[in-house]
């Protein structure tokens, strides 16, 4: 099964390399920017997320600067991006991390979990995206890729222990946020509900289309 994973990462590597998004969270490792990002993609589509985040950023550049953010002005940009509860979450974060951690955002799990409205997922995002770490990633997308390439039960869900130990395994040792960027956009580029199975390079690997081919 190692040969496998080891086959599958390298596979996804190299389609990654002509295939990556530029989003705009991806291109400084900061970890303020990923989690702001993180927020804010919580079912918003990446596309609209990216037009969106400069500008914020600009205008609120630290926990602090939020913290003393308009609340018309926070309004005006829930409205735009349908945010709603999510950016009451994020200022109440950042009033948390401007409190107890002096603005800087934790690299520890169990420090990322305490802050409101951040769960597993996003804790794993800012820890991998924003610190470089080995971190797997888990969302409803990557259940979809690894529940066909393994041929898992579709009853399998983020917080599965035994897909959440696969997703583990299979993290290239020091190429944790490549490999997770490759394996997020092969979902929503070629792996989606409707898979392109023409432009997967995958298919030799893949148990769902071994099966139903």
């Amino acid at each position: 099964m190692a040969s496998k994973y080891e086959a599958l990462a390298k596979i996804l590597l190299d389609w990654h390399r002509e295939n990556r998004r530029v989003l705009p969270w991806r291109e400084k490792r900061d970890p303020y920017i990923v989690l702001v990002a993180e927020f804010f993609l919580q079912r918003t589509p990446a596309e609209r997320v990216a037009k969106v985040l400069p500008s914020f950023i600009a205008e609120f550049p630290s926990p602090e600067k939020l913290v003393n953010a308009n609340p018309d002005r926070l309004r005006e940009i829930y409205k735009t991006l349908g945010l709603g509860k999510r950016m009451s979450w994020l200022v109440e974060s950042a009033k948390r991390l401007y409190q107890k951690y002096g603005g800087e955002i934790p690299n520890k799990l169990e420090d990322l979990l305490s802050l409101p409205g951040i769960g597993e997922y996003t804790a794993s995002a800012v820890l991998c995206f924003g610190f470089g770490n080995d971190t797997p990633i888990v969302d409803a997308n990557v259940v979809r890729v690894l529940t066909r390439l393994f041929g898992l039960p579709e009853t399998h869900r983020t917080g599965s222990p035994d897909l959440k130990k696969l997703a583990r395994d299979l993290v290239p040792v020091g190429k944790g946020v490549q490999y997770n960027e490759a394996i997020l956009d092969f979902a929503a580029m070629v792996c989606k509900k409707n898979p392109l199975h023409e432009k997967c390079p995958l298919t030799d690997l893949c148990e769902y289309y071994q099966k139903n081919r």
